[in-house]
């Protein structure tokens, strides 16, 4: 009886140690595709390649960003980026750090921190950003991933930066 509850606890374990160790494995590889697609998003972003990028939504992405209203679909969100280049602003570098991945049914959850340097029309001089950012991905049946839901702020104080330039 003992070898028996044994046996069956080492094989619980077993099996425990190995689905946790699959799982591991299975985020690792969703890290690396995920961590492609923003290197693609940053070079379509600095080119203003808007369709590729919104390429990698889908259809009903949500998207959070920082002081604006949400946007939902990529009809919005095409219309926000449209609306980014006549204003003038312009992106001249970015840089993302996935710091972590979680995978969860059909979703694949990815937390990580961002730097950028941006450019308006009246500035002197380009303008520098860091923040943190939340992406849900949604595996697609063909194995890819689109982005589902977006959000990121800034680790800026924006009312800070101003006193500062205004003290300057």
């Amino acid at each position: 009886m003992k070898r028996s509850i044994l046996r069956t606890t080492g094989l619980l374990l077993v099996a425990l140690f190995t689905a946790s160790f699959v799982c591991a494995q299975t985020d690792a590889e969703y890290k690396a595709k995920i961590e492609k697609l923003n290197k693609e998003m940053v070079k379509d972003m600095l080119e203003g390649n808007t369709d590729h990028n919104l390429s990698l939504y889908t259809p009903d992405a949500i998207s959070l960003p920082s002081y604006e209203p949400m946007m939902e679909g990529t009809d919005a969100i095409r219309k926000s980026s449209e609306n980014m280049k006549k204003s003038g602003m312009k992106i001249t570098a970015f840089e993302t750090n996935t710091y972590k991945v979680m995978s969860a049914g059909n979703l694949v959850n990815e937390i990580g921190t961002y730097k950028m340097t941006m450019t308006m029309p009246g500035m002197s001089k380009p303008m520098n950003d860091h923040g943190k950012y939340l992406t849900i991905w949604e595996k697609q049946k063909d194995g890819s991933l689109k982005i589902k839901v977006e959000t990121w702020n800034t680790d800026v104080n924006p009312m800070s930066m101003m006193s500062t330039s205004e003290n300057k």
